[in-house]
């Protein structure tokens, strides 16, 4: 028995034997085999082209029974890649599986019945092409059409919603299992909910659950079977650019020249024409072979055409425009989740596509691949319905037809609705889909955070700052707030003194990182002791410091034997090693180790250095070191820098808690930040806004009033300029007083004579009215009323004003005396009085 390997190994090779006069010419441009007949006949050829069909198929099977297909076989398989060696299916667990995963409901049963009656015509009037994928088993075994695999479900996750978490789910969630064979179709389809459990499956497999959460979440989606490249079949993605790597275009806004009324002569071109072509020859000449030695690069690296070309199954999804809002209908490949134009040419080429409706085989040509293709599933020409309730198939003509429907089928055909899915609702556990990282934008805060990233998983926290931070800060990443649990913090380095770029501190250690210093350091690493530990410490509530390590860059003015990599400070050992820079051509450097002398007096301590107390290693040198009173030297330098750099240690160690402190404050108390131009939120500048204005308006009273100065025509008609005397002042202020109780007895007239007049037209038309108000129609006496009305209304009003000046003449003649007595003018002789 043939397996169904080499089954579809002895098809391929019986294709390429048989001379189908269009086989040959769609292999010689380039064709695809499989879709060298995927275009539509017209019906009045139909039987010359099954005829010349029947012919060919007799040929390959005279062909094929000539073969010697084991050595044959053994001669193509060598050719073929790994890739199409059978992956076995797992298993699956059908105890626990409903019932409708084992057995056909009637309904189902007829619509395989119909599927099968389908198939049929098709393969009568397109032998040439692959059979399609209507019905294969299931993980029970079972015959399931593949409409009815499809279950739309709208799963309760808001990242679910749109096409684009749809797909990066599944591609990340699931795990890609090549086909079993890469040029013949799957031989089972699961079920959603069993590729969910599986986490892992086929291209069709990815498909089918993708489509049905788009279809779920109101996308028009479809499950596509078609050919595709042997990268994108088998999710090789060496030759696309990293994700990471890419950047979004940046629009930018062109900027309107500014026209300028007057313009600067321009300077007269003083280069020379001659230099300037032959430099652009030579800049010609650079770029030409630039440009050949990236051509020869780019067909250097071009992968060579593989011998599947053309013949690789793939499903994918297509999603038409029109609902949600879609523009454009594309395509999903879900494997890596990424959207695609219809017309990609990693697309070779469609048989068919389904959604949980319907089923539609492609009758358009494919030579070009997808480009040319139309989606518009309504047109019978392009698209071929299977089941349709106003068409009927027409794959074969009215005779044809007969020999395969009778009048039964055909109305059952046209009237049949698609079963529901078999398949159980698809749920996705909540651990499954529980959000991973959480990022955070923030805008107008004092303490300059604009990002935040929270790994659920590990716990860690992330925060980003802008510059203008207090502390330098730039990011920093922790567990908690609290010292010692943790701490990693990136600074602005250009703006510290000490070129500090990043600080990781952990309960035991801290690491340091600078750069662009003067003396070269760029690591600091300490080693901390435990809080029981009897080591030296300068501040008490500092830990103790175990070892101190500090790494330099070469320096090029010093010579590499002068030049110290590395010193390593073992505080509890007394000890402390010098490692150099390594000389040109060696691989060994110069190292010192000294052991520090006890506290003893300048004299004893000569005496006291010893060759023991300092070991040093020359590389490339067999001559003695330096004597003993230069390293005697440097080992008090050794000394003194020791304790400098502990004191930076515990000053770094303060830092933290501080930043620590500040950014415990900072998270308890978040405070925004308001422009000082708005003036509604920002409540200092608005209290200093109405304190400005306030003291304008008071400014500007006040000159006003020194402007309109009141005594003036009083001084004036009294001859008095300068200083006056206490006769001109009483003179002045009895003249302000009685010219003002004038005003008031005016005023107070002129409303008397106005309340006594509308008193006097009152009574007289009142009069009018006794008189006449026999011979007055309707509308006169409610314009009467009306009238009087008014008047009664005027007079109140003049009656009101009369009281009120009668009442306050007296305190406005009293404020009039005293603002004369604290006036400039008259307040030196009328203080008194």
């Amino acid at each position: 028995m043939k397996t169904r390997k080499q089954k579809c190994l002895a098809l391929d090779l019986a294709y390429s034997l048989t001379s189908n006069p269009l086989e040959k010419e769609a292999e010689g441009k380039c064709l695809l085999p499989s879709l060298a007949a995927s275009f539509w006949f017209p019906r009045g050829s139909r039987m010359d082209a099954l005829e010349e069909k029947e012919e060919d198929e007799q040929r390959v099977e005279e062909k094929l029974k000539g073969l010697a297909v084991s050595d044959d076989l053994q001669h193509v398989e060598t050719k073929v890649s790994v890739e199409q060696d059978c992956v076995p299916k797992h298993s699956v667990d059908m105890s626990q599986l409903p019932s409708s995963y084992k057995t056909n409901s009637p309904k189902e049963k007829q619509l395989l019945h119909i599927a099968d009656n389908f198939l049929q015509q098709y393969i009568h009037l397109c032998p040439d092409r692959k059979p399609l994928f209507l019905h294969p088993v299931n993980e029970c075994g079972v015959e399931k059409f593949v409409s009815t695999t499809v279950r739309p479900t709208l799963l309760p996750y808001m990242e679910l919603y749109d096409w684009d978490g749809c797909a990066s789910f599944i591609a990340d969630y699931l795990v890609m299992e090549p086909l079993e064979c890469p040029i013949t179709l799957p031989s089972a389809l699961y079920s959603p909910t069993t590729t969910l459990k599986r986490q892992r499956g086929n291209c069709f497999d990815f498909s089918l659950l993708l489509c049905s959460m788009l279809i779920g979440a109101g996308y028009d989606a479809y499950c596509v079977q078609g050919y595709a490249t042997l990268e994108t079949c088998t999710l090789d993605e060496t030759q696309e650019l990293c994700p990471l790597l890419r950047k979004t275009p940046e629009t930018q806004v062109p900027k309107e020249e500014v026209k300028k009324k007057y313009r600067i002569k321009p300077l007269p071109d003083m280069q020379s024409k001659f230099e300037l072509q032959q430099e652009a020859k030579k800049a010609a000449a650079i770029e030409a072979a630039q440009k050949n030695k990236e051509r020869d690069k780019k067909e250097a690296e071009k992968p060579k055409r593989e011998p599947l070309h053309g013949l690789r199954v793939h499903a994918w999804v297509l999603v038409l425009s029109g609902k949600r809002e879609v523009p454009e209908s594309f395509f999903i490949n879900p494997f890596t989740g990424n959207r695609h134009n219809t017309t990609d040419k990693r697309f070779l080429g469609i048989e068919s596509v389904w959604n949980h409706r319907n089923y539609w085989v492609n009758m358009q040509d494919c030579r070009h691949g997808c480009k040319d293709l139309t989606f518009d599933l309504g047109d019978a020409i392009r698209w071929e319905i299977m089941l349709s309730e106003s068409n009927p198939l027409q794959l074969l003509p009215e005779e044809e037809e007969e020999l395969f429907d009778s009048d039964t089928e055909r109305e059952k055909r046209m009237s049949f609705d698609m079963p529901p899915s078999w398949v159980a609702p698809v749920r996705i556990p909540p651990r499954d889909a529980e959000v991973v990282e959480v990022r955070e934008w923030f805008e107008n805060r004092e303490d300059i955070l604009v990002r935040r990233e929270v790994n659920k998983q590990t716990q860690l926290t992330t925060d980003y700052f802008n510059k203008g931070h207090s502390l330098c800060l730039k990011a920093h990443t922790y567990t908690s707030l609290e010292p010692k649990t943790g701490h990693t913090m990136e600074f602005y380095s250009e703006v510290r003194v000490d070129g500090l770029q990043k600080r990781v501190e952990t309960a035991s250690e801290m690491t340091e990182y600078f750069v662009g210093r003067d003396d070269f350091l760029y690591l600091r690493h300490v080693d901390f002791g435990k809080q029981g530990e009897e080591t030296q410490r300068i501040d008490t509530n500092s830990q103790p410091i175990v070892q101190i390590k500090e790494c330099f860059h070469r320096n090029p003015e010093k010579a590499a034997d002068e030049d110290v990599a590395e010193y390593i400070f073992l505080i509890a050992e007394e000890d402390i090693h010098l490692t150099y820079h390594l000389k040109d051509k060696y691989i060994t450097a110069s190292k010192k180790l000294f052991h520090k002398l006890p506290e003893r007096t300048s004299k004893e301590h000569k005496d006291f250095m010893t060759p023991e107390t300092c070991i040093t290693y020359q590389a490339g040198s067999f001559e003695k070191g330096k004597n003993l009173f230069h390293l005697y030297d440097l080992l008090k330098e050794l000394t003194a820098k020791e304790k400098r750099v502990k004191e930076q240690v515990q000053q770094s160690e303060a830092e933290v808690l501080t930043i620590l402190k500040i950014r415990q404050t900072e998270e308890a108390d978040i405070k925004l930040s308001v422009s000082i131009y708005n003036r509604e939120r920002n409540e200092e500048s608005r209290r200093q806004h109405e304190a400005m204005e306030n003291t304008m308006k008071d400014e500007l009273l006040g000159q006003k009033e020194q402007d309109l100065d009141y005594l003036s025509p009083f001084l004036i008609r009294n001859g008095c300029r300068d200083k006056l005397n206490q006769e001109q002042a009483l003179r002045v202020r009895d003249d302000c007083l009685t010219d003002f109780k004038h005003h008031l007895t005016y005023k107070v007239n002129l409303i008397q004579a106005r309340l006594e007049k509308a008193v006097e037209e009152l009574q007289k038309r009142h009069l009018w009215f006794q008189e006449n108000k026999n011979q007055l129609s309707t509308k006169e006496k409610d314009d009467y009323l009306s009238s009087c009305s008014e008047s009664m209304f005027h007079i109140n009003l003049l009656e009101q004003r009369l009281n009120r000046e009668k009442r306050m003449a007296p305190q406005k003649y009293l404020a009039l005396e005293d603002k004369l007595r604290m006036d400039p003018h008259l307040a030196e002789h009328l203080g008194y009085i």
